[in-house]
């Protein structure tokens, strides 16, 4: 284990700086919205420009990747992510706020594409697992953990987001001092949404609906907590043990889903899921306690959704289609992403801070009576390996070609085995 992730830990290391600001940074833009006494239907379409900026960096920013080199297209994202970031206390406008939203989408998806391509490239088929492993448990602790750093300052001030910033530009230095060769993207052809669609039409919804409740969480929980009463230690663990609850039930629901039909186990996540989002409506008047445990749980069944929807979609293809089918439903994931704020600031407007909570709810609700409607007219799932679910980063863009199962799909690089030298002859007295 070690030997296979040695080679990135300066990559592993820059990635977990760069999420862990940006998980601070993310819940502190809620916060401070909220505190700023931002509308709710405004504060909706600056967490969705978050999700516009990441499915327009998807479209472009290979090109860039492509032109510039790896390393030089890390720094250049960083950059814009950490300036984005200081904008924000300059001035307190939510249009120039939303800008800085797609901004810090556009920069984070680039850095996603780095990274995922970087590892992809330079990872041989027999430790894909491993790798992909661990880059999921680096991407998890860092945003959970980057929620604690809301309680070393003040919301109301600048410093929180300036150490933002700079656990931001910090993820720089690690990659940029690496000796290594740039690696290339991974290349494939393109799947429309109609043949996914025909493929796995629970699949499609379910990764839009998966981005909707997603975004909407990440994006106005803060808002949620703060316009409730919360204090800035309850916000932290709000956010922090529902990220971290997802990453703890990835498995165990994961192993379910594998065992037994996904389009049962998919729709008990869902209706479970909107249960657990009723009892936080109901507790909230009753204790915050009580709110953050039930958001663990509510954590380990919603962000098991698109997971999930991405195994039960590649059930019904071909191993040759599935990096494509991965792009294809990050797209749908994305468009679901900036969806479910604008809808849920809608509600919240209407009905107060638990209407986020209504919001996911129907959606829950939603997404399970369509895959009880599947599992009654869909067509079986085809026989396959005996575990193909896999625990991936929720934002990961290029994730599914560290996948082992498609190692035929991958080329064979040199690990870095060091080759004995040549045997000296032997020299004559």
């Amino acid at each position: 284990m070690q030997h296979t992730v040695s080679p990135f830990i300066a990559l592993f290391l820059s990635f977990g700086l760069l999420l862990t600001g940006g998980g601070l940074l993310t819940t502190l833009v809620g916060v401070r919205m909220s505190e700023e006494a931002f509308p709710t239907e405004i504060i909706g379409v600056i967490t969705a420009c978050y999700s516009l900026g990441f499915v327009v960096a998807t479209r472009i920013c290979g090109a860039i990747i492509a032109r510039v080199g790896h390393i030089r297209s890390f720094a250049a994202f960083t950059a814009l992510a950490a300036m984005s970031t200081l904008v924000y206390p300059l001035l307190i406008d939510p249009w120039l706020w939303a800008g800085m939203r797609l901004a810090y989408g556009f920069s984070l998806a680039g850095l996603f594409m780095v990274t995922e391509s970087w590892l992809n490239d330079r990872t041989p088929s027999d430790r894909r697992g491993q790798v992909l492993g661990v880059y999921s448990i680096v991407a998890y602790v860092a945003l959970g953990g980057g929620q604690f750093l809301l309680l070393t300052g003040r919301t109301g001030g600048f410093e929180l987001f300036s150490l933002a910033a700079i656990l931001i530009a910090a993820a720089v230095v690690p990659v940029t001092l690496m000796r290594i060769t740039s690696p290339t993207l991974p290349v494939f052809e393109r799947i429309s949404l109609r043949d996914l669609l025909a493929a796995s039409p629970l699949g499609l919804v379910g990764s839009a609906l998966a981005g909707a409740v997603n975004g909407a969480f990440l994006g106005l929980a803060p808002v949620f907590a703060r316009d409730s009463g919360f204090t800035d230690t309850g916000i932290a663990f709000l956010m922090g043990l529902s990220i971290l609850g997802g990453f703890l039930l990835q498995w165990p629901i994961g192993r379910l889903s594998d065992r037994y039909d996904r389009r049962y186990v998919l729709m008990g996540v869902s209706f479970a899921m909107s249960a657990a989002s009723m009892a936080i409506v109901f507790a909230v008047a009753r204790s915050d306690a009580a709110v953050v445990v039930l958001a663990i749980l509510w954590g380990g069944l919603a962000f098991t959704i698109y997971p999930i929807a991405v195994s039960l979609t590649n059930d019904f293809l071909d191993a040759s289609q599935v990096l494509a089918a991965s792009a294809a439903l990050l797209l749908v994931h994305g468009i679901g992403m900036i969806a479910g704020p604008l809808v849920a600031s809608q509600l919240m407007a209407l009905l107060g801070p638990v209407g986020l909570f209504w919001t996911l709810a129907g959606a829950g609700l939603l997404l399970g009576g369509f895959s009880w409607l599947r599992q009654q007219v869909g067509p079986p799932i085809p026989v396959g390996e005996p575990s193909t679910y896999r625990v991936v980063p929720r934002e990961g863009v290029y994730a599914g070609g560290l996948d082992p199962r498609y190692e035929e799909m991958q080329l064979e690089f040199d690990f870095g085995e060091v080759e004995p030298p040549p045997e000296e002859p032997e020299v004559e007295p």
